[in-house]
């Protein structure tokens, strides 16, 4: 295998996502009190997120691959730097390792983990051309994450703020990927909400949910959850949150919407750090 294959290989797994999976279950098993538990098991937690997401985002591509085309002509099956089936037994192999290392955690570890493996496939099978639910799997399983580094410890009762944070950030931002991705979508018959009610229609509930998530994040504050600190790193959350929603409705542009997709995927971190901040 030459080195131009594995690379695009590795580029199958969207690198960046896997590490945000990572560091995403490190941190909700460190909220959720694993400073004082063995770092052995939070690794390994990190690295099951991290072959999981890079299973799914392989899978993804493999079932995207006529969409692709169109909306990402730049990734690796539609350029042609590796074939459709190497995409598929990437995500195997991915998978079955993920799956196999959380023998060395508990059962409620295992469970969320196939949970995940298999709401992932069937996501990237049917349920992303479909109004919402697929947008709503892929929120959830960012917010199981968090789930799943606080039940790697024990303390499943600490994720509740985190994997509210992330499931209602990566919702907005799904909806709004579709409806950067209208034209490719379209053209499979890709029923997506954006494809089926319009783009305005895609922003106005992209909005509304990051609106909801600045009421989220300061609610969390207000009851007394974290500290002064988490409120003035949170505030930056906020202010960007806000500027996301202005810049969405003044250029709905594929560029433009793709930069304020990344920029909820950075936001995400921030928020995050706020909430290290707090607690």
């Amino acid at each position: 295998m030459n080195s131009e294959k594995l690379k695009a290989l590795f580029e199958l797994t969207r690198p960046l996502n896997c590490v945000i999976a990572f560091l995403s279950i490190v941190a909700a098993s460190v909220l959720a009190g694993g400073r004082d538990a063995s770092w052995l098991p939070i690794l390994i937690a990190g690295l099951v997120g991290a072959f999981v997401a890079a299973g799914a985002n392989a899978i993804n591509d493999y079932f995207d691959v006529e969409i692709d085309r169109i909306n990402r002509p730049e990734r690796p099956i539609p350029r042609n730097a590796v074939a459709r089936e190497d995409a598929r037994f990437l995500w195997f192999i991915l998978s079955f390792f993920g799956l196999g290392l959380n023998v060395f955690l508990n059962r409620g570890a295992l469970a969320i983990a196939f949970f995940a493996v298999i709401s992932l496939y069937l996501y990237s099978l049917v349920l992303k051309k479909t109004v919402l639910v697929g947008n709503f799997v892929v929120a959830l399983m960012t917010g199981m994450a968090f789930v799943y580094g606080a039940v790697v410890v024990g303390k499943p009762e600490r994720s509740l703020v985190p994997a509210v944070f992330a499931f209602l950030i990566n919702l907005a931002r799904e909806i709004v990927k579709d409806v950067e991705d209208m034209e490719g979508d379209a053209s499979k018959n890709a029923m997506t909400f954006a494809v089926k009610y319009g783009a305005r229609s895609g922003i106005i509930v992209a909005s509304v949910i990051l609106i909801l998530l600045v009421g989220t994040t300061i609610a969390a504050y207000v009851l007394g959850i974290y500290n002064i600190l988490y409120l003035y790193a949170v505030l930056v959350v906020d202010v960007i949150l806000a500027y996301i929603i202005v810049s969405m409705w003044n250029n709905r542009s594929p560029i433009n919407l793709r930069r304020m997709s990344n920029l909820l995927k950075l936001n995400m971190a921030i928020g995050l750090a706020a909430i290290f901040a707090g607690s």
